[in-house]
């Protein structure tokens, strides 16, 4: 079965965690209790009013983070507000209004919610308080939303408050800020800057010896896993995330920390494992109450059963399940679960029940947004189904709507698995040559987005992992028995450097001495080296210039070489010219001509080399022009032809230049003989680029009417096809020959 369709749900639960950690931590239960206490007191006190403060924005942060009902925050403001206003405590009545806005913007009310924090803003301004003007800016960047529209205001908020915190000297919230700032910029598509910035958030936490990084290590993990797809990376992360937070005590976001795990070794096909961390996040969650979330990791489980040919456990388990976690009616994970149990009767081939849900499942899906990872999972997965059972027509529909989802998302990973099945439906259909191109396009994904070798980056990375505490051990150990060595050489080093002193003392008249004579010997040396070295100089400068000597006459020999290459090639080419006035027959004309144009190519070659300083490379651009130009004087065009060159500043050497030379004048050839026999006019494009370091792009099209439908290119026995591709071989280049409104030939290949 396709591992894809089985993690987008999990994928669909650990897209970011960034938002995890609030700017000021939640109150433990202790001091809840605590704070409480404090309001059965009538004492009408400023320590009443924090408490007033403390307990609503408690209660405002848990409805960020957990989305728990602020069922008490609007009271306990009011109460603040009052007793603010009755004993003048200027404070609590500039807290009261920050906590009244922070609360009109959780319920949606965003004009009055940045009013209010716009007039707190202010006062913090003229009172000159740095972190609570900081932190109300956090509070107005909370407003907005993290859409495409609404980001930049976000950010531009985030920045303000970073620099706050910054100028105030609290490292860790500027850190903090710094933190949310990645995380939009990744929502932004800038995974690898994101990633910059979230390094410099670990370098200012570990300077302060913060001890939260989890979070920090957690969206690293999500960067390296969902946008870089850099799996080593990302399961080190991971792995910390879950570390931190257990050296913490910091439980709220465990189960999170466990699913996201699950679902990398999932994709990792490390089954045991996965499935190890998978329970205990489901255990976690359903300590949390979270059905949603419970049936979204028995899904993954059920999903990892299934493919390791436990169907019916998966079925027992999962019908468990939605036993213990019924959901209502109205529910939205009803598609997921209809999901599932199609899964698991299309493994158990029970087809009519198994199609009979896959169907319910796109049925509920259609009531929702059109496009989301579990509607593209939906189709995938009815497509997959119904080629299983040999549907091939209700296989390739669902199968092309996913592949329409897929790149309107621009969700590469996805892709492989719907090219496999496309593959398997043409091939049944004896679409054969579609078929060849799905399976191409499977083999080329799969291949980029996982190989064996992340394998052995697993394994070493989990063998860090477990023993590590061993490791800290052992460490401990090393460093008791160094201390106690340390000490016993600190006592035999008392004891000999009494001995060693007097021994130096007597030692160091006579290395006086001995310097002295010592020295004296090395002038003399030194004096007879000076003179040997000015006779080696002076007989290296004489080697130097007949080195000199010898390469210009080299030069001048490679040259005289080049020009007499040309000189032959020129006769050649008189030669030819003189034998076609002779011919009447057109077909050997033809080829007397198309000859001639070959040697052309390569005459021009050496004419360059002969012309230029430069005795192995060609420029590329001058060349490219000239073997144009010259092929279309040597033909009388019925029509006008309008070459457009687009040629970098490249220089290759004679052994590329020559063979890339050839398939100019093959292709350009071919565009002007037969591209336009009922065109009025036609246009000719040759564009030869560097992608990359020591990689060159050569494309030729034309926009004529391209080859018979009846010849296959990759098989054609015509000169010109075989020399193009005999050439691209000898090249090492991956060569394309596209025939789609015209010829496109694409060659890529390696300049150096």
């Amino acid at each position: 079965m396709i591992r894809f369709c089985f993690l987008i749900t999990g994928l669909l639960c650990t897209v970011s965690l960034a938002m995890s950690e609030p700017l000021v931590p939640l109150l433990r239960p202790h001091t809840l209790d605590s704070l409480k206490h404090t309001l059965q007191s009538k004492r009408e006190t400023r320590s009443r009013v924090d408490a007033l403060l403390l307990l609503s924005n408690d209660q405002i942060t848990r409805y960020e983070e957990l989305e728990i009902d602020p069922v008490d925050a609007e009271q306990y403001i009011r109460q603040a507000t009052r007793l603010s206003e009755a004993l003048g405590y200027t404070d609590g009545r500039i807290r009261s209004l920050c906590a009244r806005g922070r609360l009109a913007g959780i319920r949606g009310d965003r004009k009055t919610a940045e009013t209010l924090l716009r007039q707190v803003l202010a006062q913090y301004v003229r009172q000159g308080m740095l972190s609570r003007q900081a932190a109300t800016w956090y509070y107005l960047g909370q407003l907005y939303g993290r859409n495409a529209e609404e980001l930049p205001e976000k950010i531009s908020c985030y920045e303000q408050a970073m620099t706050l915190f910054r100028q105030a000297g609290q490292v860790a919230d500027q850190a903090y800020m710094l933190k949310n700032i990645a995380d939009m910029h990744l929502l932004q598509g800038h995974p690898a800057q994101a990633e910059q910035e979230l390094r410099q958030v670990l370098a200012m936490y570990r300077s302060i010896h913060y001890p939260n990084l989890h979070y920090t290590y957690d969206l690293l993990g999500s960067i390296y896993h969902n946008n870089l797809n850099n799996y080593d990376q990302a399961l080190k992360y991971m792995l910390l995330t879950l570390e931190s937070a257990t050296a913490s005590k910091d439980s709220m976001y465990l189960s999170s920390f466990h699913l996201s795990l699950g679902v990398l070794y999932d994709e990792l096909k490390q089954w045991q494992t996965a499935l190890t961390h998978y329970h205990k996040a489901l255990d976690l969650f359903a300590r949390d109450n979270s059905a949603m979330m419970v049936h979204n990791i028995a899904h993954s489980i059920t999903s990892v059963l299934i493919a390791h040919d436990s169907p019916q456990a998966a079925l027992t388990f999962y019908q468990r399940i939605l036993r213990q976690y019924p959901l209502p009616p109205a529910s939205n994970e009803w598609s997921q679960v209809y999901m599932t149990l199609a899964d698991c009767y299309s493994a158990l081939k029970q087809y009519r029940l198994a199609e009979h849900y896959y169907l319910k499942m796109l049925a509920t899906r259609s009531k929702k947004a059109p496009l989301d990872n579990a509607a593209i999972a939906a189709h995938i997965k009815t497509g997959t189904f119904f080629v299983k059972v040999q549907k091939y027509d209700q296989a390739r529909y669902y199968l092309g709507r996913a592949m329409d989802m897929l790149k309107e998302a621009g969700y590469v990973r996805g892709t492989p698995s719907v090219h496999l099945q496309l593959f398997k439906v043409d091939s049944a259909q004896q679409n054969y040559p579609a078929a060849i191109a799905h399976y191409q396009k499977y083999k080329a994904l799969s291949d980029s987005i996982f190989n064996e070798r992340k394998s052995q980056q697993i394994a070493n990375l989990e063998i860090s992992y477990n023993t590590r505490k061993k490791e800290q051990d052992i460490a401990l150990l090393t460093r008791q028995n160094q201390l106690q060595q340390a000490r016993i050489r600190a006592k035999d080093l008392q004891r000999n450097s009494i001995i060693a002193g007097s021994a130096l003392l007597i030692l160091l008249s006579a290395l006086l001495y001995n310097r002295y004579r010592l020295k004296q010997r090395s002038n003399r040396l030194l004096e007879a080296k000076q003179i040997e070295i000015n006779l080696k100089n002076s007989s290296l400068e004489q080697i130097l210039q007949e080195k000199e000597h010898l390469l210009a006459e080299k030069e001048w020999m490679l040259k005289e070489i080049h020009h007499r290459v040309k000189n032959n090639m020129q006769i050649i080419i008189s030669m030819l010219n003189a034998q076609a006035d002779f011919l009447e027959d057109p077909q050997a004309l033809t080829a007397i001509l198309d000859s001639r144009n070959r040697v052309n190519a390569m005459a021009l070659i050496h004419q360059k080399l002969y012309q230029t300083d430069s005795l192995s490379l060609v420029s590329m651009p001058e060349f490219v022009r000239e073997l144009t130009d010259h092929l279309l004087s040597s033909y009388s065009l019925r029509i006008p032809v309008q070459t457009n060159l687009d040629i970098d500043d490249v220089s290759l050497d004679v052994t590329r230049a020559i063979p890339i030379g050839l398939i100019i004048n093959e292709a350009v050839t071919n565009s002007l003989k037969y591209a336009f026999p009922v065109q009025a006019s036609g246009s000719l494009h040759i564009t030869l680029s560097a992608p990359g370091p020591a990689i060159c792009r050569l494309i030729i099209c034309d926009n004529g009417v391209g080859f018979p439908n009846s010849l296959d290119t990759a098989r054609s026995n015509t000169l010109g096809l075989l020399m193009i591709r005999g050439l691209s071989q000898q090249l090492g280049g991956q060569l394309s020959i596209q025939n789609d409104g015209g010829v496109r030939i694409q060659l890529t290949f390696n300049a150096a």
